[in-house]
């Protein structure tokens, strides 16, 4: 993976939202985290080639930003966390149809295989160690683990079905947001941490760059498939 200078906006923006976090400048904070997804948006429109993906990858972005700016005010009211984790459940399931699209052999279906078991396990791990504190969120936060599971687990089932180069890129994503997901849930329903939200916001901007780069790599790889 080279380094694009047009994701140099993307960098910026998450340097300067870590920072903002870690001097704890609040309105610096929630002025920038809802530029972040849009600066992500603008490279891969940018740098990625048409392709019948791009339309679902985007639109994963899209409820990524509604949910970044939803759990702004998450603080203020309940609802806003629960329409913020909506949103970021859909961009999960648009995310795993990605995953089961961006393949280069004909096969797409999803097979259950061994290999599966430890996402399920570490899922099952995490939803009971925050179940005592969910209270009327249940309900939204299984249904919630189950979906970013599968999204890893379909990340996974790529192995050797592509390329391994956007297939690495597009695994460390998903597990990336698997982990930044475990920490907001245990930050929110067991115990809050001062490095919570900074240790949050870093490994899901690693996330999603990491998945926009798999994907564009995927992309360009069936434009050109002479391409190194």
């Amino acid at each position: 993976m080279r380094f694009n200078p047009k994701a140099t906006p993307f960098f910026l923006l998450s340097v300067f939202h870590l920072a903002a976090l870690l001097a704890d400048w609040t309105l610096v904070g929630q002025i920038t985290k809802p530029l972040l997804i849009p600066s992500l948006f603008l490279y891969f429109v940018r740098t990625t080639p048409k392709s019948p993906l791009n339309g679902y990858i985007m639109a994963a972005l899209v409820f990524s930003f509604l949910g970044d700016t939803l759990l702004i005010f998450s603080g203020n009211n309940a609802w806003f966390f629960l329409a913020g984790l909506l949103s970021f459940l859909l961009a999960h399931v648009v995310y795993l149809l990605v995953n089961m699209s961006a393949v280069t052999v004909l096969e797409k279906g999803f097979k259950p295989q061994w290999q599966d078991i430890p996402f399920m396990l570490y899922g099952l791990a995490m939803f009971s160690v925050v179940k005592p504190g969910l209270g009327n969120m249940y309900a939204p936060a299984l249904l919630y683990t189950v979906i970013i599971c599968l999204m890893a687990i379909t990340a996974r089932k790529r192995w050797k079905r592509t390329d391994s180069g956007s297939f690495w890129l597009i695994m460390a994503g998903a597990l990336f947001f698997v982990f930044s997901d475990s920490i907001l849930a245990y930050n929110r329903f067991v115990a809050q941490a001062s490095w919570g939200t900074p240790a949050i916001m870093a490994t899901y901007l690693t996330a999603q760059f990491l998945l926009i780069e798999g994907y564009r790599e995927f992309i360009l790889k069936v434009k050109n498939p002479g391409a190194n």
